[in-house]
């Protein structure tokens, strides 16, 4: 993965836990490397490795921290130099979900060893899209549940992600149901 990945993930353990937190987490999965680079590629064992290291040291399971940090991406992103592209992929969860691939296909210009996975949009009627989702990456879903969490937030809605059908080994893609919803507004 990019180093820009590894950056957001130390970004909110410090932010959310401190930063002493974050050496403790990245000493116990044996990362030597305190600052990543954005632009440089990085084994993905890292960025797996300080997951599960932060699972244990924060006891949380590794899945709620990945659903997180999907969701701390999104604002991450925000406030990088690829924000336009967030700001340019669509006004709706539908239009922005079918559009994912033509961004990473973007992103590549900048980032020429990107292996980003592929979304492809099933159905939408507005309220409920079926997404599905391949990549050679084990174990993400619940990063792009964040990461679509995320998005809702930056459309104003609100999303229900879930697993509705996981890949296998006739399947090489999961399906993901996304209900959105206007947000609960208050008296």
């Amino acid at each position: 993965m990019y180093g820009m990945v590894n950056r957001a993930l130390k970004a909110l353990l410090c932010e959310q836990f401190g930063e002493a937190s974050w050496q403790e987490i990245r000493a116990k999965a044996g990362v030597t490397t305190d600052e990543f680079v954005s632009m440089t590629t990085y084994d993905d064992a890292i960025t797996y490795q300080l997951a599960g290291a932060a699972s244990e040291i924060l006891d949380t399971p590794v899945d709620d921290l990945l659903r997180a940090f999907g969701n701390y991406w999104i604002v991450f992103a925000s406030k990088s130099s690829y924000a336009i592209l967030l700001d340019q992929s669509g006004d709706t969860m539908g239009d922005i979900l079918a559009g994912l691939d033509e961004m990473h296909t973007r992103l590549s210009l900048a980032f020429p060893d990107l292996r980003p996975p592929s979304f492809r949009v099933v159905s939408n009627d507005g309220e409920t899209v079926m997404l599905r989702y391949e990549s050679f990456r084990p174990a993400l879903v619940p990063f792009v549940c964040g990461l679509i969490e995320g998005l809702a937030a930056r459309l104003g809605v609100k999303v229900d992600a879930e697993l509705v059908e996981p890949k296998s080994e006739g399947n090489p893609s999961d399906l993901l149901r996304i209900k959105v919803s206007p947000l609960e507004s208050t008296p």
